[in-house]
């Protein structure tokens, strides 16, 4: 039974975070009330909400700019009194789950759909107004699209309300189509300011004397409200709430058998579920109010790092959650062993004779969802566990997104589909490159230099070479690749000359899986051949670059590769799918190593010009750099402290130049954070000299021909 006083099934109000009222707390009154004509804040708050909105990184918001008004409004309820009344000889029309204010007011409304969600007959003398995201589900409407062309075709006026704004994410507010008479935001649910109500009307709506117009046209307005909306806008962004509950919200929902859904605040409840029927509203949807539940979760985990923080400690602030145990699966095919993902320890080998399908359903993955049931970190991922207490962001994040496509978790089985949804693949170490900071694990021919200088490596490192060749790859079955698999990850090696990796791509093609897939694979560019032909059909595809410099550095770290080939490989991807954004992405990851820390200004300007300026058009989000950790002797903890000054002074030379652009002053700062967070120990400066003699000789390089730094580094004696 779900307890009433954490998932209501009569309040579905948004959370509200006790930071709302401490910042609230600290406002300067004084200084406020001090100006004279104080509170005078029309036009700077309509300039700060509308950059609000637009600053969302979790939604899409377009189209507000082909409205004449913007208005300053009592909160969004203001907007639909001024609608009853403009449209008061007009039938009032709603979607059932819709906020339940409208039928209050309106005894006269009628609905837009029968009981099963069927849309019914919309008439000329209609109007409608309809909630993004929808109050019913969390979501967009499944008939929002059938709407607007039924309200244009008939000119019938449509109020979109996106009250909700601030507490959502991956809603599509697309505001261009011609039918959207008004919109309004208000700043209630996602900041926390129900008690001090503020929002905008944007419409196209000439002074006709209605009541908003006018109100601000004669600045009769909230302005108390106005003053206090631009003081929590400049602390809290419209994502907030989200960035803050998601990982709490993921827990509770998911214990408790809920669905969760794109608004932060409210689960529904599948059919199933014992209690479906006592969350029901208007017949439809079975809506749980959670504010509660992640508040009082919240709040226990808040006292738990306060604790912490008395002792010394550093914890994330949310449950020890994670969903990879119950959606996901990590497989290195030539060990033909098996985890939840790849930072994992405590891979389990999968014996002869067993599947994939015996390692889901082992001891082992049970107790690691029951570690994680209980909250607390289960020993295979100490990995996470200590990066978290170091306070930083772990891989366990990654896997929220998985959170929609399963409606409840279990210890036996994962979900309720009882089969992985998200499946990494690692076929072998087959790879064209020896790249300085590669592993045996993950190329063949790195493995060949372990062979001949294996006090390289860890002596935990096993050869893979003679296991490529195994008899049937058991990610080939339809209990690991399925019709209900959402995700697909391939990486090497290097995929694109792996013929087990087109085997794999061939099963989902000629059962049917493609389709339903998100592909994605990291390659490191060096040809474009026919693995592309293979993945055009795949639902969506992601091809990440592996890059680690441009010119002379990229061609020392990434033997034996050319860099103009491979910048022109990336061109003709490029070109071929920039025009299909909505299928086809791009992204790089950078590792920042030694190796390409004294070439920055060399390199850093190209590679950002061919990222961000040649591929802006298909690129999904900013450079991914990586800060090295393996093998030792290609950190930066190999510098003393001393030679960090020249990697400091060229990186503040490149954000000077690259000054007034984000993302790249965004990826800048992070190598300066590792670069003055790198600790030297002596060492990973022996093991620098030691690594770096044996590679040149093996690949016939010289590292200290890319800059002077490296050779006074490879005569460094610690005194």
């Amino acid at each position: 039974m779900l307890d009433k006083k954490l998932f209501s099934n009569t309040s579905h109000a948004s959370v509200y975070d006790y930071e709302f009222q401490k910042h609230l707390k600290s406002a300067p009154w004084q200084e406020w009330l001090g100006k004279s004509g104080y509170f005078e804040v029309k036009e700077e708050y309509l300039t700060k909400i509308h950059n609000w909105i637009l600053s969302t990184k979790r939604n899409t918001v377009k189209g507000l700019e082909r409205f004449k008004h913007r208005d300053l409004i009592h909160g969004t309820t203001q907007s639909f009194d001024e609608a009853y009344f403009r449209y008061k000889d007009r039938q009032l029309r709603i979607f059932r789950g819709e906020y339940a204010y409208h039928k209050r007011v309106n005894k006269n409304f009628k609905w837009l759909d029968d009981e099963n969600g069927n849309l019914l007959e919309i008439n000329d003398n209609d109007w409608i107004i309809l909630s993004l995201p929808f109050c019913g589900n969390g979501d967009v409407h499944k008939h929002m699209g059938d709407i607007f062309e039924v309200c244009q075709q008939k000119n019938i006026p449509l109020l979109l309300d996106c009250a909700w704004f601030g507490t959502c994410e991956n809603i599509p507010i697309d505001v261009y189509h011609p039918a959207i008479t008004e919109v309004s935001f208000s700043l209630s649910k996602g900041i926390g300011l129900g008690n001090v109500r503020s929002g905008i009307r944007y419409s196209n709506y000439d002074d006709d004397g209605s009541p908003i117009r006018q109100q601000n046209n004669y600045n009769h307005l909230p302005l108390a409200s106005a003053q206090i909306g631009i003081w929590q806008m400049e602390k809290f962004g419209p994502d907030y709430l989200f960035d803050k509950y998601e990982n709490i919200r993921d827990y509770v929902c998911h214990i408790n058998g809920i669905h969760t859904t794109n608004c932060i605040h409210i689960g529904l409840l599948p059919k199933h579920h014992a209690e479906y029927e006592s969350y029901l509203v208007n017949n439809l949807y079975s809506k749980v109010g959670i504010r509660q539940a992640l508040k009082d979760k919240g709040s226990r985990m808040l006292s738990s790092v306060t604790n912490n923080i008395k002792q010394g400690k550093t914890v994330a602030d949310d449950p020890i959650f994670c969903l990879a145990p119950f959606t996901s699966v990590y497989y290195k095919a030539s060990q033909k062993i098996a985890s939840f993902c790849c930072v994992q320890e405590e891979r389990q080998k999968i014996q002869t004779g067993e599947t994939l399908s015996d390692w889901w359903v082992s001891d082992h993955s049970k107790n690691m969802r029951k570690d994680f049931l209980n909250g607390k970190w289960p020993s295979a991922c100490s990995y996470c566990e200590n990066k978290e207490s170091a306070g930083h962001r772990s891989d366990r994040y990654d896997f929220r997104k998985f959170s929609k496509a399963i409606k409840s978790v279990s210890i036996d089985k994962g979900n309720e589909i009882e089969k992985p949804l998200y499946v990494d693949y690692r076929p072998d170490n087959l790879c064209n490159l020896m790249c300085t900071m590669c592993s045996p694990s993950n190329s063949n021919l790195v493995e060949k230099l372990w062979k001949q200088f294996p006090d390289l490596f860890p002596k935990k490192e096993e050869t893979i070479s003679e296991t490529r060749n195994v008899e049937h790859d058991l990610i080939m079955d339809n209990a690991v690749i399925n019709k209900n698999t959402i995700q697909l990850k391939v990486l090497g090696g290097e995929p694109t000359i792996n013929s087990r990796v087109h085997d794999v791509f061939r099963y989902c093609i000629e059962n049917g899986y493609d389709k339903n897939i998100d592909l994605k694979m990291t390659t490191n560019f060096t040809n474009i051949n026919s693995t592309y032909e293979l993945i055009d059909s795949f639902k969506s595809i992601k091809v990440n670059a592996s890059l680690d410099g441009t010119g002379p550095t990229y061609e020392y770290i990434r033997r034996p590769a050319h860099w103009y080939k491979v910048k022109e490989n990336i061109i003709d991807y490029f070109k071929r799918y920039e025009n299909k954004k909505e299928k086809y992405g791009f992204s790089t990851n950078v590792v920042f190593q030694l190796a390409n820390a004294f070439t920055m200004k060399d390199w850093i300007p190209e590679l950002f010009e061919l990222y961000y300026e040649t591929g802006k058009n298909i690129i999904s989000g900013k450079i991914n750099f990586l800060n090295c950790t393996f093998p030792i002797g290609t950190q930066l903890s190999a510098l003393p402290d001393k030679m960090k000054d020249p990697i400091v002074k060229d990186i503040e030379f490149l954000l000077e130049q690259f000054k007034g652009k984000d993302d790249q002053t965004h990826n800048l700062k992070q190598l300066l954070s590792y670069v003055q967070n790198s600790q030297f120990t002596e060492r990973d400066l022996v093991a620098y000299q030691k690594r770096f003699k044996a590679m040149d000789q093996y690949k016939k390089t010289d590292i200290t021909s890319l800059h002077p730094a490296f050779e006074e580094l490879m005569n460094y004696e610690v005194k």
